[in-house]
């Protein structure tokens, strides 16, 4: 696995053609913050005449250069919360945990809102429900990677381990058993986002320059 070094090399040499094919205006490279992360990450300004294949498009062509799987962030997708983090604010480490509790705790609040007065046949009949609970559990699975080891301590209700493994199981090629997604919206949603909104509030952090472009 190549180094945050070795990718920001290869990356420097070919940022012309990456703003020529896909618009690229800033980049730049960050190491491990979050557990879960890879190696290094990129992080991203398109010019406004671009949109998301474009991005998605660029991170095919980050991969193929540098030959490993590197996660590429939009610099304006990222919130106010998290910018420290990224971008060399002290004291930011414990904060993205609170954060993401908040995102998670918010993620199933919607999943209950999706599927409100619906029967298991109303949600079969529902494309636009499914894809959103769909959607948020696998945005649920991802944050909770993200949680400090700390904080999963101090939230030993909320089933961490098996949070973390949902994005495999609700996108998978050959379908999804709905009945199965059901089940949890309805035996275990609720109970988790009642754990969680009491302890879910994101503390504010203060806002950096962007120093981590090249």
């Amino acid at each position: 696995m190549r180094s945050r070094q070795e990718i920001t090399s290869i990356l420097t040499r070919q940022k012309d053609e990456m703003t020529e094919m896909f618009g690229v205006t800033k980049l730049g490279t960050f190491g491990p913050k979050i557990q879960g992360d890879g190696e290094v990450s990129v992080i991203v300004a398109l010019s406004d005449d671009r949109d998301l294949l474009d991005m998605a498009g660029l991170s095919t062509y980050i991969r193929e250069k540098t030959g490993q799987h590197v996660p590429v962030i939009s610099i304006n997708g990222v919130p106010d919360e998290l910018r420290p983090l990224l971008f060399g604010g002290e004291g930011a480490e414990g904060d993205h945990s609170r954060f993401f509790l908040k995102e998670i705790a918010s993620s199933f609040s919607d999943i209950e809102t999706f599927c409100q007065g619906m029967q298991y046949q109303d949600f079969l009949q529902d494309r636009r429900a499914q894809a959103g609970v769909l959607g948020k559990l696998s945005a649920i699975g991802l944050l909770s990677r993200g949680i400090s080891v700390e904080m999963k301590a101090a939230h030993p209700s909320i089933p961490w381990h098996a949070l973390s493994g949902l994005p495999e199981v609700v996108t998978s090629w050959y379908g999804t058993d709905l009945q199965l997604v059901w089940a949890m919206v309805r035996k275990k949603v609720p109970g988790i986002r009642r754990s969680l909104g009491a302890q879910a509030g994101a503390g504010k952090t203060e806002k950096t320059g962007l120093r981590r472009f090249f």
